[in-house]
């Protein structure tokens, strides 16, 4: 049987799940809503049906944990998960992954022909500002998702913590060489 065709978003919150370690459906809704991109939706209409997908592929595992009057239910990913996880982590690289992103700021520079002087002037003003809140929230990202070292010790081994937290870290890295880009672009403008 072929290998079950996932989108980009179902990938990505499979590698959530098997990073946050077990965790519920609103921990990776806050995860994606907290994050400097707004690449993915984390809308309660697209994470509860995608990790039900997931779930029915077998690709996580769900757990309902009592807490209170209510009950918790928790994903881990499976062993197929973890599988599917690195197929789609590569190599191969799929086209969609190599490729010039997505950037709703160049879509709208093509254009900026249509506006006088002055209104281009402001118009990188306010971009370079605007980057400048993107920079403070990628820092505000990493912190709040940076664990403190302590939290490795009891993390499941399967997920070398130290190593994710690296990756962790370079996604970092990478938000701010964006951001950094984006600026030097803009100067040339």
């Amino acid at each position: 049987m072929p290998p079950l065709r996932l989108s980009e978003l179902e990938c990505f919150v499979l590698g959530l799940v098997w990073q946050l370690g077990p965790c519920s459906a609103y921990e990776v809704r806050r995860h994606l809503r907290e994050s400097p991109s707004t690449q993915w939706s984390a809308s309660a209409g697209a994470i509860y049906p995608l990790l039900r997908r997931l779930e029915l592929a077998k690709l996580v595992r769900a757990t309902d944990e009592p807490t209170g009057n209510r009950k918790r239910r928790t994903y881990a990913a499976t062993v197929s998960g973890r599988r599917a996880l690195r197929r789609w982590i590569g190599p191969p690289l799929s086209r969609d992954a190599i490729t010039v992103v997505h950037d709703p700021l160049r879509s709208r520079a093509r254009f900026l022909a249509l506006l006088e002087p002055s209104e281009r002037h402001a118009w990188i003003e306010s971009a370079r500002d605007s980057l400048a809140t993107v920079a403070d929230r990628v820092q505000q990202w990493h912190q709040r998702h940076a664990p403190p070292a302590a939290h490795h010790q009891n993390e499941n081994p399967d997920r070398m913590a130290p190593i994710s937290q690296l990756f962790r870290d370079m996604m970092t890295r990478h938000g701010e060489m964006d951001v950094q880009m984006r600026r030097a672009w803009l100067d040339e403008l």
